[in-house]
């Protein structure tokens, strides 16, 4: 019988791991990045240095393909690139921030991507510096967390506070926020009973209810993903927003 004989590379596992290594060790470090977040790290405790590392590309397809599985893409792309702050506490103004720097470290400021016009319906390809192009507003040095409103038309005070990222199913749809408005309202007239104040808001008048909603999201901070749009087609201008699915993080 002929003898099979096993072919090999001549290299061990252990050989490949160092020149694996010693590849890499020529390309230069990623300089850190410092974060400043638009909530200026006022409302989190324990918080330490906030660093950005790029994606790479093995980390960027396995996010791509969870978008099949119903996994949350997004939140595992910013526990793979970002420390110093878990995930799950984030503001919105601060995740949408961390999100845009991650791009901007990952592929560089400028953002290629392609935007119906809303007067023509002409697909258009535009560009915009995710570093430059967008306006970011802080929030003022004494803005509290949680925080008093008097509510304009019961006159009663409320105490309410920001959601976390952890809290984004409860206000994924204007539906949802009502119902679930409740959790971020931590005290009505004094009371801290959470059934009573959900019994409550179901019974204020309109602007009591928007007075709230306006507090609790405050969506004047952060990254304003808007930009002005001119269609070279029909030459009309709008208002549009950078599209942020998670395309957003792939090379353009």
């Amino acid at each position: 019988m002929t003898e099979i004989k096993a072919i090999t590379s001549g290299k061990s596992g252990n050989d490949r791991d160092a020149a694996l290594e010693d590849l890499f060790s020529k390309m230069p470090e990623e300089a850190e990045v410092d974060i400043r977040l638009p909530s200026k790290g006022k409302f989190y405790t324990g918080l330490k240095p906030i660093t950005i590392a790029p994606l790479t590309y093995e980390e960027e397809e396995r996010i791509l393909r969870s978008k099949s599985s119903g996994a949350n893409s997004i939140d595992l792309l910013l526990a793979k690139c970002i420390s110093g702050v878990e995930i799950s506490d984030l503001l919105q103004m601060d995740k949408l921030y961390l999100l845009m720097k991650v791009r901007e470290v990952s592929y560089g400021a400028e953002y290629k991507f392609s935007i119906a016009c809303p007067h023509c319906a002409t697909d258009v390809s535009t560009e915009i510096n995710l570093d430059t192009g967008l306006n970011i507003k802080e929030v003022e040095d004494d803005l509290e967390d949680p925080r008093t409103l008097k509510l304009p038309k019961l006159g009663v005070d409320a105490v309410v506070r920001f959601p976390r990222s952890s809290e984004e199913p409860f206000h994924a749809d204007n539906e949802t926020m009502i119902k679930n408005l409740y959790k971020f309202v931590k005290s009505l007239d004094g009371n801290e009973d959470t059934v009573f104040i959900n019994k409550a808001l179901k019974r204020l008048h309109i602007m009591d209810v928007k007075s709230l909603v306006k507090e609790v999201f405050r969506g004047e901070y952060g990254v304003d993903p808007r930009f002005m749009f001119d269609c070279p087609h029909c030459k009309e201008s709008s208002m549009m927003a950078v599209p942020l699915d998670i395309d957003f993080f792939s090379v353009s």
